[in-house]
C-alpha cells in the first residue's frame, strides 16, 4: 500500500510538472522584428496576422511596444496613425487596472504621460468586421482528447480619432472549437482596464491552430481589444479526481494483501 501511495504521489507530481508547461510560444509578444508600434504581418515571432480583403490586406492588428514613448501612437500598413485612450501600464501591473483618464493630453495617449514604459508589448486588435482578422499560432505537443486551459490578459479600448461607445469581445478558437469572452461595453473615450480570461479546450489532435479574433460594434468606431500574456497548459485534474484515483489504488492494494493473507494461488495449468 505504501508503494502504491508513493506511485500516486509521483503521478500527481508528474501531472503538475506537465501542466506548468506553456505550449504557446512568445505569448507576451516580446520577440518580433516590428519597427515601432504598428500593424504587423508575420513579423511577430510565432504569430501570423490573417490576410483579408480589407483596407491593408491584413487583419487590422497592431503590435504596441511597451518600450516606446507613449505619445508615438501606432501606424497601419496603409500609413494611418492613431492613439488609444487610457493609462494601462501593463497587464502584469495590478495598480494600472482600470486606471483611465478621459483627456488624452493628460495621459500621453497610450499611457504614462509621454514617458518610456518599462513594461512589455501587447497586441491591439480592431474588431470592426470590415477590418478584423485572426491572430494565430500553430500549437504542437498536444494529446488528443486531453483538456487544456487557455489564459490571457485582455482589455477593451477606444481610439482618439473616432471616439464613441463600442462593444467588443474575443472569439478564441483551438482547431474547430470556438469560445468567446464576455462582451464589454465601453463609453466614448473609455477603456475597460485589464481583465484575465480563462477558457478550457479539448484537443482534437496533436497539432492545432490557436486563434484570436476581435469582434465588435459599431462599424466605423474601431471596437478594439488589447491582448497579452497568452498561455496554454494541460488542465490539472480536480481534487475529487485525485481522491478517486488514490482510493482506487488503495482498493487494489487491499485486494492484493487479502489474497496474500489467504494463501490464494494462481491455478496450475494441466
Amino acid at each position: 500500500m505504501k508503494k502504491l501511495a508513493m506511485a500516486a504521489a509521483a503521478v500527481m507530481m508528474m501531472s503538475g510538472a506537465a501542466s506548468a508547461q506553456n505550449l504557446v510560444k512568445n505569448g507576451g509578444f516580446e520577440q518580433n522584428t516590428v519597427d515601432g508600434s504598428r500593424q504587423f504581418t508575420n513579423n511577430v515571432t510565432n504569430w501570423t496576422n490573417e490576410k483579408t480583403s480589407g483596407y491593408t490586406g491584413y487583419g487590422y492588428n497592431f503590435l504596441i511596444k511597451g518600450d516606446s514613448p507613449d505619445g508615438d501612437g501606432f501606424t497601419s500598413l496603409g500609413g494611418n496613425h492613431d492613439y488609444i485612450y487610457g493609462t494601462f501600464g501593463t497587464a502584469n501591473t495590478v495598480s494600472s487596472l482600470g486606471d483611465f483618464k478621459g483627456n488624452y493630453s493628460e495621459t500621453g495617449y497610450n499611457g504614462d504621460n509621454g514617458k518610456t514604459w518599462a513594461y512589455g508589448n501587447y497586441i491591439l486588435a480592431d474588431g470592426d468586421p470590415a477590418f478584423a482578422g485572426k491572430i494565430s499560432q500553430v500549437i504542437g505537443g498536444l494529446v488528443q482528447g486531453n483538456t487544456y486551459n487557455l489564459t490571457f490578459d485582455w482589455a477593451a479600448v477606444t481610439w482618439f480619432t473616432t471616439p464613441g461607445q463600442t462593444t467588443q469581445r474575443f472569439d478564441v478558437s483551438l482547431g474547430n472549437v470556438v469560445k468567446s469572452t464576455e462582451t464589454l461595453t465601453v463609453a466614448p473615450k473609455g477603456a475597460s482596464g485589464w481583465k484575465k480570461a480563462s477558457l478550457d479546450f479539448v484537443a482534437g489532435g496533436t497539432s492545432q491552430t490557436l486563434s484570436f479574433l476581435a469582434k465588435g460594434t459599431p462599424n466605423g468606431l474601431p471596437p478594439s481589444l488589447l491582448l497579452d500574456n497568452v498561455s496554454l497548459t494541460a488542465a490539472v485534474p480536480e481534487p475529487d479526481t485525485w481522491m478517486t484515483m488514490i482510493l482506487g489504488f488503495g482498493v487494489v492494494g487491499a485486494t492484493i494483501r487479502r489474497r496474500k493473507a489467504s494463501g490464494a494461488t494462481r491455478p496450475q495449468m494441466v
